[in-house]
């Protein structure tokens, strides 16, 4: 091959790689996934699927951590279809305030993970994210 002919190929793919350096599209954010869970009412604490553990409805309520425990292992195993969820453990006195956040931790196949819980709105409802 001529050194001219090397030359050009050098520069088309240097040519190549700036421009896919300069690409307007953003890379794509990591995929994550969270459930909202709504609140618990009195009308439908029949119904664990959709509770979402709040304790009443006077100002600083916090979850209640049995039913939250409950909700989780209920979402993770049904929602996110996580195998050998083992014993899930949120903490008590947990705040019901918008754009708090906290840390359940959650034995999937004997081995500790960590679950993010959002609390979404000052109604009771939170999301749970994906295991860690």
């Amino acid at each position: 091959m001529s050194r001219r002919a090397v030359a050009t190929v050098g520069l088309c793919c240097a040519a190549f790689a700036t421009l896919a350096a300069c690409s307007d599209t953003p890379a794509p954010a990591p995929a994550t996934k969270t459930v909202t869970v709504p609140p618990t009412t009195s009308a439908s604490a029949s119904t664990p699927a959709t509770s979402g553990g709040s304790s009443s409805s006077a100002p600083g309520r916090v979850f209640d951590p049995r039913t939250m425990q409950a909700d989780v292992r209920k979402i993770l195993t049904e929602t996110y279809q996580v195998r050998e969820v083992g014993d899930v453990l949120c903490p008590a006195n947990q705040t019901v305030k918008d754009g708090s956040t906290f840390i359940c931790t959650v034995q999937v196949g004997g081995e500790g993970k960590t679950v993010t819980i959002t609390v979404t709105g000052d109604d009771g409802r939170y999301e749970v994210g994906a295991p860690a």
